[in-house]
């Protein structure tokens, strides 16, 4: 029987374009979750299953949301191949209402993915709805008063008790026309804007309670210039 030698530079060679051709992997099961429709202030927990289905270290260099209001925490920075990681996505959804879509954006070594995007989605029932937002008096005389009204809505599931109106400062005066409202009942807030002497312009806000404990007041600026 003979033996055939193969020669260093060739295992060397062989050893080489393997190490070159390795590569990480990234694979997420389930990029897009669902939570569905929850209470406005309430805050939606999911975690992410990161996978490296390649034959190289994958290396997770940045985790990006699209905004503030989800935070992110990853169980590991590099994950070797063929095991996993988990990233953890916390989403407040105290500034939000409607139909929400937001999206976390991963950054890793994968030459072929650079960036992968997990999304979370879902909708924000409101309940309490207040017409306007905001409050734009516009311009307003340092000696006079100027009257403008909030619509309320109780799109909630129990009743809302509106006799806690409160404002920070003296110069807004809030009332509501109706002090109890049933699921589903309507009513108005009347607003009074006072300048006092001095005063260049006006801010602050009316602060107005949802019965919700995950939120428990709901805050309309009100804002405007004083002239002479």
């Amino acid at each position: 029987m003979k033996f055939f030698r193969i020669p260093l530079a060739a295992i060397i060679f062989v050893a080489w374009a393997a190490a070159a051709y390795a590569a990480p992997q990234i694979a997420v099961d389930r990029p897009v979750y669902d939570f569905g429709s929850i209470h406005q202030g309430k805050k939606v927990v999911h975690v992410f299953t990161i996978r490296n289905k390649g034959d190289a270290p994958l290396s997770i260099k940045e985790i990006k949301p699209s905004c503030g209001c989800t935070a992110v925490t990853s169980s590991l920075s590099v994950i070797p191949p063929g095991k996993s990681g988990t990233i953890q996505a916390t989403f407040d959804s105290t500034q939000y209402s409607g139909t929400v879509h937001k999206t976390i954006a991963v950054h890793t070594d994968d030459p072929k993915v650079s960036s992968t995007t997990l999304t979370l989605k879902g909708t924000i029932a409101e309940n309490i709805q207040i017409k306007p937002a905001e409050l734009d008096i516009g311009k307003i005389k340092g000696n006079e008063t100027k009257k403008a009204v909030l619509a309320v809505v109780n799109k909630g599931s129990k009743p809302l008790n509106l006799t806690a109106l409160r404002s920070p400062v003296s110069q807004i005066v809030a009332a509501a026309d109706k002090k109890e409202l049933a699921p589903g009942e309507s009513t108005t807030i009347q607003v009074s804007i006072t300048p006092r002497r001095g005063d260049r312009m006006v801010s602050g806000f009316i602060a107005i309670p949802t019965g919700n404990p995950e939120k428990p007041e709901l805050l309309v600026p009100v804002y405007g210039s004083v002239v002479d």
